[in-house]
């Protein structure tokens, strides 16, 4: 079952069946699904003539920090999780977002899981750290003594891009 939007209330109504169980009680939503169906609700005849109803952006450079995907409900929607009669858990993925401040309470738990921050790495060789590199750069480990860090992470700053 698809989601349905009222242009009137400017409810964004999420059927249980549009998320994937996981076990028992418990669902995920993929928040980058969920942006492309209503972007195409917006491009369709009803929602054209409606307000958007959210932004994306595919990636933020703040500080130098690189932050995943935003997708940002906006414009007075809010998100209403199907009202089963049972508690349920739906966890997000796919995105960061704004979910939890634009859902209508009911008996539907929501676990969020934005992060704070992404690191973009080279995973396919070339200029650029690997996620490896990146990893034994933040947290040191498999060295056997302070100069074999120290010299790790000189490499993973200059394949990132930073000042060694």
């Amino acid at each position: 079952m698809a989601i349905s939007i009222n242009i009137g209330t400017k409810i964004i109504s999420v059927p249980q069946s549009y998320l994937t169980l996981v076990s028992g009680i418990q669902y995920t939503l993929d928040t980058n699904q969920l942006r492309l169906d209503l972007r195409d609700w917006e491009d369709s005849e009803e929602g054209i003539i409606a307000d958007k109803t959210h932004i994306h952006k595919t990636k933020s450079v703040l500080s130098g920090v690189t932050y995943a995907r935003i997708f940002e409900i906006i414009n007075g929607y809010t998100v209403e999780f199907e009202d089963t009669g049972s508690h349920y858990t739906v966890i997000c993925q796919g995105t960061n977002h704004n979910l939890a401040d634009v859902m209508v309470q009911n008996a539907v738990n929501l676990i969020i899981g934005n992060s704070a921050g992404l690191i973009e790495v080279n995973t396919g060789g070339g200029a650029g750290a690997t996620a490896q590199e990146v990893w034994e750069y933040i947290f040191g480990t498999g060295y056997t003594s302070e100069e074999e860090l120290t010299k790790a992470r000189k490499a993973a700053q200059t394949a990132m891009g930073l000042s060694a």
